[in-house]
């Protein structure tokens, strides 16, 4: 990093100037999320540097923005303990369902704590850097908060991107913000990517050390019984799942489970809806009630089942077991304009996975498993039903999805082993046994 550099000073100034006139934005849209979602509520101080001391010296500081990419740490937290049982790890987030992984991570005991990444304000990092005193802090995906990595760098701190992508979306914003970006990505240790193309991405921005690692969403683990609920909760003959749904796409999929019920009254057929923010559960009812199809929140749901035509899931932590009880699973996110969400879940815990037109935030991965036949993609509303039709009347078909998924994963599996390798020489050397 090169803080002397006149276009980085001034770029840095301009992104200050700009981040604390919108500090009180930030703040007031805490609370407004949190009409809905409380947890916005909860240890807001954090968000202001303040909050109980974290426990100082920690050998890892692991920051993942929200649920998706905690699950990654996850899935790099299981492995370096594994290796190291001694470790200590300090985990930050920005999300409410990002810090409720996190406490499940350390409830089932792995030795992490939890707490909310600050408002990226140079006092405010500094407070907390200074109370923490990280050893090395490993940044998920593309978590590249411009305070946070100068505060990082003027405290010596190595800091490591893994997991590393840039969606189309995002390449621009870079792209134009080079001055600011540039010099914050020369001080990175290293960039670990998921695929040569967002490597040469980090290249062209001015990360210094680039290596392909792989995507760790790759390596996945069996889905672990995290539910209840079982199949016989369920009426239906044939149940599918829409997960991770959001503002715009439950009409649709409402729609669809109508027809696809109408047209099939020989099968007791279900929906289990989630959608990705489970405090919209309410507005979907309405929703249901006006497509002309019954619904139930799953919290509402007795120990004898229910045979509603649609469950909706208001609950947290539970979709990824429940898609290893469905027949087929649509990933969300993808009929609107939003990017896809994660479709390795609903693979890895065995359901035949469809997906629609706008996958971009996942576009190398969707490319692959369409094109070994893993997963199923849709132009719209009326390909879902035809995909759904399908896989209702042709179950063999769902079976040789699963069969080829489970063929595509395992061939990209590897990249937490490559990331490890990487990590190896700026973890500390593992503790006495007394420790």
């Amino acid at each position: 990093m090169n803080p002397a550099s006149g276009s980085f000073r001034l770029a840095h100034l301009a992104y200050n100037l700009l981040l604390h006139a919108l500090i009180p934005v930030a703040l007031l849209h805490f609370l407004w999320r949190s009409r809905r979602e409380p947890g916005y509520r909860r240890h807001l101080g954090e968000r202001l540097g303040a909050g109980p001391d974290p426990e100082p010296d920690p050998d890892l500081w692991i920051h993942a923005a929200s649920l998706g990419e905690m699950r990654v740490a996850g899935i790099l937290v299981n492995a370096l303990c594994r290796s190291q049982p001694k470790l200590r790890i300090q985990l930050t987030t920005l999300t409410p369902a990002g810090r409720a992984e996190g406490e499940r991570m350390q409830a089932s005991g792995l030795p992490v704590t939890v707490r909310y990444l600050p408002l990226d304000s140079p006092p405010l990092l500094r407070r907390v850097i200074l109370r923490l005193q990280p050893r090395l802090l490993i940044l998920i995906e593309t978590e590249l908060w411009p305070n946070l990595l100068v505060q990082t760098h003027r405290a010596r701190v190595p800091t490591v991107l893994v997991n590393a992508r840039l969606s189309p979306r995002r390449r621009g914003t870079y792209r134009r913000l080079r001055a600011l970006y540039g010099p914050l990505l020369a001080g990175l240790e290293w960039v670990a990517a998921q695929g040569p193309e967002d490597a040469a991405h980090f290249r062209n921005l001015g990360a210094r050390r680039v290596e392909v690692a792989g995507n760790l969403k790759f390596d996945l683990p069996s889905v672990r019984k995290q539910t209840d609920l079982a199949r016989t909760h369920f009426a239906a003959e044939w149940l599918w799942v829409a997960g991770s749904t959001h503002p715009g796409e439950e009409e649709q999929l409402l729609g669809v489970h109508r027809r696809l019920r109408d047209a099939h009254p020989e099968t007791r057929i279900q929906l289990l809806l989630a959608p990705r923010h489970p405090s919209r559960a309410p507005e979907i009812l309405d929703q249901a009630e006006k497509a002309g199809v019954s619904a139930l929140l799953r919290s509402r749901l007795s120990p004898s089942g229910s045979d509603d035509d649609v469950i909706v899931l208001d609950t947290l932590g539970e979709l990824a077991a429940l898609y290893a009880l469905a027949d087929a699973a649509f990933v969300g996110g993808s009929l609107v304009h939003h990017g896809g969400q994660n479709p390795l879940e609903p693979i890895a815990a065995g359901c035949p996975v469809i997906v629609g037109p706008d996958t971009r935030n996942f576009a190398d991965m969707v490319r692959q498993l369409v094109a070994d036949r893993a997963i199923a993609q849709v132009a719209d509303a009326q390909g879902l039903l035809r995909a759904l039709e399908d896989l209702l009347r042709r179950p063999e078909h769902g079976a040789a999805m699963v069969q080829q998924a489970k063929q595509t994963l395992s061939a990209n599996r590897g990249a937490t082993a490559r990331t490890l390798e990487l990590l190896r020489p700026l973890l500390p050397p593992p503790a006495p046994a007394g420790r």
